[in-house]
């Protein structure tokens, strides 16, 4: 029989941990280069703010609130502009694979425990009222791994189906709620891709095909379906039917759960 892999063992491998840390040691060393780029005089976000009926110093603070919340949203984002085209297609797929393999490794843990009933299932010598006792915890427990071998196979066919990495890949996954933040400005497009334009300048991003519309099509359009897809499948998560054996807290459990896989397991 073949040995499964453990998660452990994935970690090991691909060493996710490394990546993350990489992504977060990047902001904190552009963090202020960002908002130099986001919050210079220049910069059209000056033109906007969440409410135009307030004083001048309010004004100053919406705009500082404004572009502590830009800058935040690009903190995947910044660490993909300082790689070249090769090291952004490599990183992706890198995590990517591992994120799909750890969705399959526990997928394939729950599916062996619900294969093998007599786990759950007292010995035949035991009494009739220790066997009714044991029942209905059985029956909960499978109620339990039944929900959650759902929910990773929704992510098991998001991991099948999604399209291959390529070097805009990292940044199409990571810049969705920064353009989600512009629309809600009510920015206008060609704002919005001047801000792009400052930031690849900048950051001397290795994208020969910069130009208006390429950042459009390529970049800005692919970004905001990822993240509203996603806000979209996240809206549903509490919506779901749960066998009644749960309780509120196991049923709390799996929607955290649910959560968790589909926001920081599609991380890249």
């Amino acid at each position: 029989m073949k040995k499964s892999t453990t998660v452990k063992e994935l970690q090991k491998e691909y060493n996710p941990k490394k990546i993350i840390d990489a992504v977060e040691k990047s902001f904190q060393k552009h963090r202020e280069q960002l908002i130099s780029i986001i919050g210079h005089p220049d910069s059209p976000i000056l033109n906007y703010h969440q409410n135009q009926q307030i004083s001048f110093l309010e004004n100053n603070q919406d705009q500082n609130t404004i572009i502590d919340e830009v800058v935040e949203s690009l903190k995947d984002a910044v660490y993909f502009m300082a790689l070249n085209k090769k090291e952004r297609t490599r990183i992706t797929q890198r995590m990517r694979s591992f994120e799909s393999a750890y969705v399959n490794a526990v997928l394939e843990r729950i599916n062996h425990f619900l294969e093998e009933p007599e786990l759950l299932r007292p010995p035949s010598w035991s009494t009739s009222s220790q066997k009714r006792r044991q029942g209905g915890i059985s029956g909960t427990i499978n109620d339990l791994l039944e929900a959650l071998r759902l929910n990773l196979e929704i992510e098991v066919q998001y991991w099948e189906n999604v399209s291959r990495a390529g070097h805009l890949t990292g940044l199409q996954m990571s810049m969705g709620k920064f353009f989600v933040i512009l629309r809600d400005l009510s920015m206008s497009q060609k704002d919005q891709i001047t801000i792009v334009q400052s930031l690849f300048d900048s950051f001397h991003v290795d994208w020969d095909e910069g130009d208006r519309e390429n950042i459009k099509m390529s970049l800005q359009k692919p970004a905001l379906a990822n993240y509203e897809k996603q806000r979209q499948e996240l809206r549903q998560i509490s919506s779901r039917p749960f066998s009644k054996t749960l309780t509120p807290e196991m049923i709390l459990t799996l929607e955290e759960l649910t959560y968790l896989y589909k926001k920081y397991l599609r991380r890249f």
